[in-house]
């Protein structure tokens, strides 16, 4: 049994921890969960979370509810750096979540009538691995985007380290990271401008992101530093195993750092579907692929749960359509982040989590995190699937959908 005195300092612990919240909006409690809303923060939220983000060793932890397409409540717990709170300032690694910004770019590029969805994409770039299969001339930026390009999710996961064709493109879901890594090649050679450019032009700028690193290690100012179960910085954009980018380098699938305030207005963008407009909205959250084994909800194991009516993937976005409402979003994973962030539509409300920690701790706290922010949400669901099929190990506890890179 604890004393009075350390009962004391715990309290105080998670006082300090919550400090960083922002802002503590006196609100009415939200009994339950209208369908497609997110429920107001309940009072004592940020105490709450910043308990689960000691209890379960995250190094720092950034969540965001945003209500009619505004940002309406955010809280930032643990250390950006050792001895610095974490603050709306603090960048996180998103991991995959980077798809959906290269997905608005392109989108936002098809408007312009500069990309063709449809089009193939061998007269602008083909990777050497794959230059004598005749199947490359079938890929195209719908493909890439709905994920049935054939292509594994990275190379790097074969013996041979080769990009292959799994299976013929435009038959079957596959996520790939490299079919968004394929699409940026190919658009910086039909447009003669870098990726991280066309990006910036199309979509930060416009949106006004200005606590985002798209290029790596241009920058690492208030990047949440992420470090292995025992502690160890191997160093921004490194891995324990000693691999870092290169300064410069860029990923269209991976490793954009982000702050909560920013990716909400970049959320905030995609529900006014900005850049392209309500017919190819429409597009972006049909579900054109089904997920098969990957689905969000697992409706057979889950009989006591809502299940959609369909779900998958639109054009760079999962989605859940509920018939009178939809969930859109994305998560990320690798061996220092867990993050998930999606809106309903029509109701514009939503729910970002940014979890910098062991990937192993991180999937055990994701779950506790949505059921305080958004008890029905589907996410919550697959969060909380992951971890009950997971084995002991780090490796093991990564989502499959991991936009894990070296």
């Amino acid at each position: 049994m604890r004393s009075s005195g350390a009962n004391a300092l715990a309290a105080l612990m998670v006082l300090a921890l919550a400090a960083c919240s922002h802002p503590k909006p006196d609100v009415p409690t939200v009994p339950d969960n209208p369908r497609g809303r997110v429920p107001l923060p309940l009072s004592g939220l940020d105490g709450t979370l910043a308990e689960l983000t000691a209890r379960y060793k995250i190094t720092t932890a950034g969540v965001g509810v945003m209500r009619n397409g505004k940002l309406f409540w955010s809280g930032y717990f643990g250390d950006e750096q050792p001895g610095v709170r974490a603050t709306e300032n603090t960048r996180f690694n998103v991991a995959s979540i980077t798809k959906t910004v290269t997905t608005e770019a392109a989108l936002r590029l098809v408007h312009e009538g500069k990309l063709d969805l449809d089009a193939p994409l061998a007269p602008y770039w083909t990777d050497p691995d794959v230059a004598n299969d005749p199947r490359k001339e079938q890929l195209t930026a719908r493909r890439v985007l709905t994920h049935t390009t054939g292509f594994p999710n990275w190379r790097f996961f074969r013996a041979d380290g080769k990009l292959v064709f799994l299976h013929d493109p435009g038959t079957t879901y596959g996520y790939s990271g490299e079919g968004f890594e394929y699409l940026a090649r190919a658009l910086e050679n039909k447009l003669g401008q870098p990726f991280p450019r066309l990006v910036a032009t199309r979509v930060f700028q416009p949106i006004g992101m200005n606590a985002v690193i798209e290029a790596h290690r241009e920058g690492v100012a208030h990047l949440a530093r992420a470090v292995d179960e025992n502690g160890v910085f191997p160093g921004h954009y490194c891995r324990p195993n000693g691999t870092c980018r290169n300064d410069g380098s860029y990923s269209a699938a991976d490793d954009m750092a982000v702050s909560v305030p920013d990716y909400a207005k970049f959320l905030a963008s995609v529900m006014r579907s900005e850049g392209y407009g309500t017919e190819m909205a429409k597009e972006r959250d049909r579900v054109q692929t089904d997920k098969g084994k990957d689905r969000i909800v697992d409706c057979a194991a889950n009989a006591t749960i809502e299940c959609p009516r369909a779900q998958g993937y639109g054009l760079g976005f999962e989605v859940v359509d509920y018939g009178d409402f939809k969930v859109i979003g994305h998560g990320g994973s690798d061996w220092s982040e867990l993050t998930v962030a999606y809106f309903y539509e029509p109701s514009h409300d939503a729910v970002i989590v940014f979890l910098n920690a062991p990937n192993r701790f991180a999937l055990s706290a994701m779950p506790e995190f949505l059921a305080l922010l958004d008890p029905r949400s589907p996410y919550l669901v697959s969060h909380r699937a992951w971890l009950e099929r997971a084995s002991p190990g780090p490796k093991s506890l990564t989502p499959t959908s991991s936009g894990s890179t070296p």
